[in-house]
């Protein structure tokens, strides 16, 4: 990394020649690690010229492409503060997120989004011809705010988390060293997911490929068409690939040696999925959050990482399961080792380096005194320490007085030779207050029955936990950052 503490300055300069990002759509344009450092210099120069000044907050509005990666550099590398902001949020979302950042400036990839706002063009955002260090990056401490990244809003209206330049760092600082990776980039970069991707790729010196939007043929050609050597983004990302059969068996993907997956778990279908359509590749599940940052586990030093684990709590993170009163159920990671036999569940909470600064316009900063950040995500640690994603605590509904945990219920789903995916959504109910309905993806060429799903899952949980109704679908809605799109599911149940 560059010896400046601004992370706008944080791209390799080892090999001004090499490929650093190439786009899949449109024009398809490419750069070199100089080519992209000169276009870089010359936004920042246009951001000045425009009255941007150190501390300023600038939007970014659009698909995934070069001109938002310069620009977000360039925002930073001025001492300004980027703000990316989900294309796909309604108007009145987007209204409010605009109000509440109140930037100095909009950058947009067309005309008519942020309308009211007089946005400019992201392509229009160029100075003049000027080398890398003839623009100086502007200097910044650890503690100045570099980034504010909105929160999907799905719990409510979003909430804008203020990142610093010293807590990317440190993140930016655990990317793994590779030999001059190729990796696929298709997850939104408004998303930590593939922002921080990007961001660990172009520091190490890595061949960023960029697909504007995800689109799963497209997906599939990028990896073949440009011998991507790494794929990463959220897991029905990857399922929605693995489904185009015909695509899969006409292309060479033999290039690819890694998954890095993460944002949503993972069924052990999708898993052994895709260890057959990528036999060479080993397969990495994440976990992190907008407040937290990507990094909060890592592997064992001496055992394998066991299917569907996230791994064990990395060693510079303190990692904690919290009982529903807050109580304290195990604690590992950073001086600690917990001596805890048996299984425990609990809701994680993490205590990190690479933790948020504030929400942007409000007071509460839901930091413990400890410095431990609850997530809102259930947790499974098993006696060897390793963790794995048991769904979320605000998922959890009650259904005639019993507590329903749709993680639980979706496994048992997948276990159904039948079942490719499943996902359980509560509905209200004159009687039970709530009841469990199940959305279910059949595998190919199977034929299973409502009927059979429900004794399928009576027979393996208590009865308040099977689903009421199963229906099938050829496909799961997704939210922005391609996640499930629980909320849309519910909403669309109805009775037989």
């Amino acid at each position: 990394m560059s010896k400046s503490v601004n992370i706008g300055d944080a791209v390799s300069r080892f090999d001004p020649a090499a490929p650093a990002l190439t786009e899949t759509d449109g024009e398809q344009l490419a750069v070199t690690y100089g080519e992209l450092g000169l276009r870089i210099a010359s936004a920042q120069q246009a951001l000045a010229q425009r009255g941007v000044r150190p501390g300023d907050r600038v939007a970014i509005i659009g698909l995934n492409s070069l001109a938002w990666v310069v620009a977000f550099y360039a925002i930073m590398r001025a001492g300004a503060v980027a703000v990316p902001i989900s294309h796909k949020l309604p108007p009145s979302a987007l209204d409010f997120v605009l109000d509440d950042a109140r930037p100095t400036l909009v950058l947009t990839d067309t005309a008519d989004r942020a309308a009211g706002t007089r946005p400019i063009l992201l392509d229009d955002l160029r100075g003049g011809d000027v080398a890398l260090d003839d623009v100086r990056a502007a200097d910044v401490v650890e503690s100045d705010p570099a980034m504010v990244l909105y929160t999907s809003g799905s719990t409510g209206r979003p909430k804008g988390v203020v990142r610093s330049h010293g807590s990317h760092r440190w993140i930016m600082s655990h990317a793994e060293q590779g030999q001059h990776r190729t990796i696929l980039v298709a997850a939104p970069l408004y998303h930590m997911n593939g922002l921080a991707t990007v961001q660990g790729a172009l520091l190490q010196g890595d061949h960023v490929i960029l697909q504007s939007v995800f689109d799963a043929k497209g997906y599939l050609r990028a990896i073949a068409d440009h011998r991507v050597t790494k794929t990463t983004g959220v897991p029905p990302m990857m399922a929605l690939a693995l489904r185009e059969k015909a695509l899969i068996d006409e292309l060479d993907l033999s290039s690819v040696t890694e998954h890095l997956f993460g944002s949503a778990p993972l069924s052990d279908e999708l898993i052994d999925m895709i260890a057959d359509v990528f036999p060479r590749a080993t397969l990495t599940i994440s976990y992190g959050t907008t407040e937290t940052g990507p990094v909060a586990f890592a592997p064992h030093p001496d055992k394998p990482t066991p299917k569907n684990s996230v791994g064990v709590a990395h060693p510079q993170v303190r990692v904690r399961l919290l009982a529903d009163d807050g109580t304290v159920l195990v604690e590992d990671g950073q001086s600690a080792s917990s001596s805890v036999t048996g299984e425990i569940t609990g809701n994680l909470a993490l205590a990190s380096p690479a933790e948020f600064t504030a929400y942007l316009n409000r007071p509460d900063r839901p930091v413990d005194a400890e410095g431990f950040y609850a997530t809102g995500d259930l947790f499974r640690r098993d006696e060897e320490g390793f963790y794995f994603f048991s769904g979320r605590v605000d998922d959890m509904f009650v259904s005639g007085g019993e507590n329903v945990h749709p993680a639980a219920v979706e496994k048992v789903l997948e276990e159904h030779p039948g079942v490719l995916q499943a996902v359980v959504v509560p509905v209200t109910d004159a009687v039970k207050g709530a009841k469990p309905v199940a959305f279910v993806i059949p595998k190919d060429g199977v034929t299973v029955s409502e009927q059979a799903l429900k004794d399928w899952v009576l027979a393996r949980m208590e009865p308040y936990a099977h689903p009421r109704h199963v229906y099938f679908v050829d496909e799961f809605p997704l939210s922005g950052t391609n996640k499930i799109d629980r909320k849309s599911l519910g909403a669309e149940d109805h009775d037989h």
